[in-house]
């Protein structure tokens, strides 16, 4: 027998029983977000001791307070999410919508110009001057340089969008761990089959613990092939270009403009990560599981049916949400590439 178990921790304040929490997470974004639903008024215990007057709950923490979200089952809990108080909706039952550690970089401004910056100076920045008690550790895997680099009253939130607008998106950043920031290369070194983030393997089977696999799609390497071509201009006005060099039949072309990338090695690298982005073999779509095993963005999974065994293998979670509540515990994984793609014999 499976019992629902909570321990959550807002400001100075622990819950042991919730309504309802909802919990997003995503290796395409750096806001992880928690809404929490508990009773508006509650009764204090301190030790064994319990108060008998009844309190406001919304007014016994305030926006920016820490929060720590435990689930699981039976008394085994799993660190959901760690984050900060973003909004109280003071209604009944009181809602209390937070935002992970991207809510700290929100506030952290920095002015700056650089002729030329590298990706892991600008990530340097963001994380500068924010308050040591909740530090923000940085795991940066790729180092390009991007040249005139103008920042004003922008906020370490605004250099990850930045660095995301340079690279048209192929540079991806998120929080790995709850306090640590991640950034680099995802789809190329998935291509050719590593695991690049490490994180863990769970294994998923309909039937047995999915409850339920109605959107995931099968997505082929022939569906929709796009090359793609990054070009820049140098100070002298000549414009150079590299194309990516990954697949040999293609439909279309992706092109763009990256003036601030200061290489063409760089530009070979981003043109393949996003060839590898736009053209790849696994699903699209989610999959609903129960609350375990535990499984994050940049988790394995090993997906088997037995309906489609030409399926069956490893592929990148991309993005969870979490449900908990007095209706029961799920989570929703969104299933992206397979491992190791880049070798299907469709790209023969």
């Amino acid at each position: 027998m499976f019992e629902l178990n909570s321990d959550i921790t807002i400001g100075n304040f622990r819950f042991s029983g919730v309504n309802e929490v909802k919990i997003k997470q995503s290796l395409h974004g750096i806001v992880d977000t928690a809404v929490i639903s508990i009773p508006s008024i509650a009764k204090i215990v301190s030790g064994d001791r319990v108060n008998s007057e009844k309190v406001i709950t919304g007014k016994q923490f305030k926006d920016g307070d820490p929060v720590t979200i435990n689930l699981g089952y039976n008394s085994d809990l799993q660190t959901e999410f760690r984050g900060f108080v973003k909004y109280r909706d003071l209604n009944m039952p009181l809602e209390v919508e937070c935002e992970g550690y991207s809510w700290l970089l929100r506030r952290n401004t920095i002015n700056g110009f650089w002729i030329s910056a590298s990706i892991k100076e600008l990530l340097a920045a963001a994380v500068s001057g924010i308050d040591p008690k909740y530090n923000i550790a940085v795991k940066c895997m790729v180092d390009f340089e991007f040249t005139n680099v103008h920042l004003k009253d922008a906020t370490g939130f605004d250099i990850i969008n930045y660095i995301g607008k340079c690279t048209d998106g192929c540079v991806t950043c998120f929080f790995i761990e709850p306090d640590t920031l991640w950034c680099g290369l995802v789809y190329t070194p998935f291509a050719s089959g590593e695991d690049v983030f490490n994180k863990g393997l769970v294994n998923l089977k309909p039937g047995y613990n999915v409850i339920k696999d109605n959107s995931l799609k099968a997505r082929n390497l022939q569906d929709d092939p796009v090359q793609v071509k990054y070009s820049k201009k140098r100070s002298n006005g000549e414009k150079v270009s590299q194309t990516s060099d990954i697949f040999k039949n293609y439909k279309r072309i992706h092109s763009k403009i990256l003036n601030q990338v200061n290489d063409l090695s760089a530009l070979k690298d981003l043109s393949n990560e996003k060839t590898c982005q736009l053209n790849f073999s696994g699903y699209e779509g989610s999959i609903n599981a129960f609350l375990q095993p535990y499984a994050a963005p940049g988790y394995m999974a090993y997906v088997t049916d037995g309906r489609y065994p030409e399926l069956d293998g490893t592929y990148l979670i991309e993005s969870t949400e979490v449900s908990f509540g007095v209706k029961g515990a799920r989570r929703k994984i969104e299933i992206g590439p397979r491992k190791g793609f880049k070798n299907d014999t469709a790209n023969e």
